[in-house]
């Protein structure tokens, strides 16, 4: 796996590119995104596991945010190329209500014209390196860029939970805003992609998993990231990932 930064044009939008690429067949746990995550795939196939049943995704796509991880395999040679979104960020390349996507990975024909997906696809597949399938997706999305700025009420409200790391009470943002509850969630859902409370959820969960390091106390990483206590914590863990926190924090120290 490997990080990009996007241009300065896109980084308000984009918090980075990230080029995929497995030699062997490949299953992982991947924790929910803070944005959308735009992907083109010119190798192998990927699926997400629900049981015993396996859900191909599409080879060029649009994932919605979601409030659980995912169980996934990569086919042996597989390659992806992805945009992975800041929170709000897709809302200027893609007008539909981003909360439809929500849960859910659409594939880029549903979203974009059938050509110029087919002029992305091939430009990425007859890449040479992967500087050249970075600059094909960004060629894309400045084309697409429908707007210099965000919604400047969503702009403030993600600014604060990102800021807080989570730890923040909606009706009290929508107040400091200047905004009803009610109109703020409803911009929130449409341009992010999940409520302020979703949000503000992972964000929290996300900080406490970066925080932790082998040995770490969980009641300690409860109270850092603003979890009432040890309890939410667990529950919040188990809900986002369906295991138990000693189990997925061993498993991530391996990874």
């Amino acid at each position: 796996m490997k990080l990009v930064a996007p241009s300065a044009a896109l980084a308000p939008f984009v918090r980075a590119f990230m080029l995929v690429e497995v030699d062997e067949e490949t299953t992982h746990l991947r924790l929910p995104e803070l944005g959308l995550v735009l992907g083109v795939r010119d190798r192998g196939a990927a699926s997400v596991l629900d049981g015993e049943s396996a859900s191909r995704l599409p080879d060029a796509m649009l994932s919605g945010m979601t409030s659980t991880a995912r169980l996934m395999r990569t086919s042996a040679r597989g390659r992806i190329t992805l945009a992975l979104f800041r929170p709000g960020g897709a809302a200027a390349f893609f007008p539909q209500p981003l909360h439809e996507l929500f849960g859910q990975t659409s594939t880029l024909l549903d979203l974009v014209p059938r050509a110029d997906v087919e002029r992305l696809s091939t430009r990425i597949a007859e890449a040479s390196d992967d500087a050249t399938r970075v600059a094909a997706l960004e060629s894309m999305l400045l084309e697409r860029c429908q707007t210099a700025v965000l919604d400047p009420v969503v702009a403030a409200a993600v600014r604060a939970l990102e800021e807080a790391r989570g730890a923040v009470r909606i009706g009290a943002l929508a107040r400091h805003l200047g905004i009803s509850q009610d109109p703020l969630e409803k911009r929130f859902r449409r341009a992010v992609g999940a409520t302020p409370k979703q949000l503000a959820s992972l964000l929290r969960l996300r900080h406490a998993l970066e925080a932790w390091r082998p040995g770490s106390s969980l009641a300690e990483l409860a109270q850092q990231a603003g979890y009432f206590d040890q309890s939410h914590f667990t529950r919040e863990l188990r809900a986002v990932t369906g295991q138990p926190p000693g189990r997925f924090l061993r498993s991530s120290a391996r990874r």
